[in-house]
């Protein structure tokens, strides 16, 4: 596993980031993407590389943040990796094909930070593995000290409620949640998650996103 080293911070176990020294965008907004079921076709556990296929409107909406000043980081929850279906060795293959694949179509990543926490299979599950695991805030948190991005201009696009909940929870702008993935089953319990103060937004999928974004970013 490709362990962090920060000076002045302990990072658990089970934490993977994909840069520990990112370019820093202080000051900027963010947009959060899930991978599976959102970059990334749902396909149950990922870990193959012949399995990673791109989702429609990926490089667009990609492009379309960047062109608007956005940093874009993908946050994902990986449990399959504690439950013992595949491990880190396997993830990051994986996540090298996904950037070879975006790198190919001229789209990058500022940054990924994975999770591989889960209350069944994580020993000693405590408040703390929970704060990382989504709907926990902790993954945007650590996204917004490495790259400095500003956490209330930003927005996240899931097709979970837990990530809507994560979004929520780290007091971003607000989130967009599609029907790709596990969407369709979690569309009720994501859009209960609006607030006053926090916007949650329905889209069918990442092209319909980038259209909704372009009209909440016009504003």
């Amino acid at each position: 596993m490709a362990k962090l080293n920060f000076e002045n911070s302990d990072l658990p176990e089970g934490i993977w980031a994909s840069n520990s020294s990112p370019e820093r965008r202080t000051g900027a907004p963010c947009l959060f993407l899930d991978r599976d079921g959102v970059l990334v076709r749902e396909v149950n556990y990922l870990h193959r590389v012949a399995d990673v296929e791109i989702e429609a409107g990926v490089p667009e909406i990609i492009r379309f943040a960047r062109d608007q000043g956005f940093a874009i980081v993908v946050v994902t929850n990986q449990a399959g990796i504690d439950r013992g279906i595949f491990g880190w060795d396997e993830f990051e293959v994986v996540e090298a094909e996904i950037s070879r694949r975006l790198n190919a179509v001229s789209v990058h990543l500022d940054l990924v930070v994975a999770c591989a926490f889960h209350p069944d299979y994580t020993q000693g599950y405590s408040l703390m593995h929970r704060a990382w695991r989504k709907p926990g805030p902790r993954m945007l948190e650590l996204s917004a000290e490495l790259l400095g991005v500003d956490l209330a201009k930003s927005w996240l696009i899931g097709d979970k409620a837990s990530d809507i909940g994560a979004a929520r929870a780290a007091g971003i702008a607000g989130a967009i949640h599609v029907a790709t993935g596990h969407g369709k089953s979690e569309r009720e319990a994501a859009l209960k998650l609006a607030a006053p103060d926090f916007v949650v937004l329905p889209a069918e999928d990442l092209i319909e996103a980038r259209n909704t974004l372009k009209e909440v970013w016009s504003l």
